[in-house]
């Protein structure tokens, strides 16, 4: 399978002519990082030599105890007619890995417009299966109404599916009472710690910056 470094050598030339880009293991992101995780994943396939790709895009909340694939679908290299060619990207073909960076570069354009919590929920709820399954949906449900400050909406959501609210007491068992009582402090500490968290998971420290939630400005 390829290597982290091979990904990290296929993409240096992207990364260096595209300064809203960054690379960290198998993933080429745009930076800042606010919010939300925007990029690319580089997969590894059984051929030593060949790259696969998708599209990466994760909310930074709630935490991420370990790196996480992220949501998107699969893009693959063309022939000359333009039919998508599912053998993946030659890393020893200089003209496949230029292809494969200029499309990663017209993808990753188009991530750009995610740009807020609605924009994540609506691009989440556009997959279709096997690319995002109905639970992520009701997490994210959850968590777009809790960063706004809609709370009853919130608990509402959250408590009409259980392995949503299990997942998060397991993470943070005061989040739901948090919501219950429409702590505003207390849930917007919860979700900067968990941002923080995540970011720590990925090693992206220098290229997060801290942001007010919506529920803070109100």
């Amino acid at each position: 399978m390829t290597t982290i470094r091979d990904v990290r050598n296929a993409v240096r030339p992207l990364i260096e002519r595209r300064d809203d880009l960054f690379s960290m293991g198998r993933f080429v992101f745009i930076k800042p990082v606010r919010h939300i995780l925007r990029g690319v994943h580089f997969e590894s396939r059984r051929d030593p030599k060949i790259f696969g790709s998708r599209l990466s895009v994760q909310s930074l909340v709630p935490a991420l105890p370990e790196f996480r694939l992220g949501w998107g679908e699969r893009f693959f290299p063309t022939d000359q007619e333009g039919r998508a060619l599912d053998s993946g990207w030659d890393a020893r073909n200089p003209k496949i890995v230029a292809q494969m960076l200029d499309t990663a570069e017209v993808v990753l354009a188009q991530l750009h417009g995610i740009d807020t919590l609605d924009d994540y929920h609506s691009y989440l709820s556009g997959l279709q299966v096997p690319w995002i399954a109905s639970p992520t949906i009701e997490l994210s449900e959850v968590m777009n109404h809790a960063m706004k400050g809609e709370f009853a909406s919130a608990c509402e959501k959250l408590e009409s599916s259980d392995r949503s609210l299990k997942h998060l007491n397991t993470l943070t068992p005061r989040f739901h009472k948090a919501l219950q009582a429409e702590d505003r402090a207390e849930v917007a500490q919860i979700l900067h710690d968990w941002e923080a968290a995540t970011v720590k998971t990925y090693k992206i420290g220098k290229f997060w910056e801290r942001t007010p939630f919506p529920l803070e400005l109100r």
